[in-house]
């Protein structure tokens, strides 16, 4: 279930181009790439790559986790 949402579980239709892009993305960020340089080392303008982020920003919220016994670190 996981693995679905995080691949399915969008409030919008992400194209799956822009959810790599994001990822290539998330990862440049992470390792210091200031946030105006990300858009052109993807090879996007700024423009389209703010609009990637806030799509695939927009998941879905998980409500009632607890009473499902799911657990990050392993199960109850």
């Amino acid at each position: 279930m996981h693995h679905f949402l995080r691949d399915r579980g969008f409030l919008i239709k992400v194209p799956s181009s822009w959810l790599e892009l994001h990822a290539r993305g998330r990862t440049l960020q992470g390792a210091g790439v200031a946030r105006e340089a990300v858009a052109r080392r993807l090879g996007v303008d700024e423009r389209r790559w703010k609009e990637i982020e806030r799509a695939c920003s927009l998941g879905v919220v998980l409500l009632g986790v607890a009473e499902v016994g799911y657990c990050r670190g392993g199960g109850r």
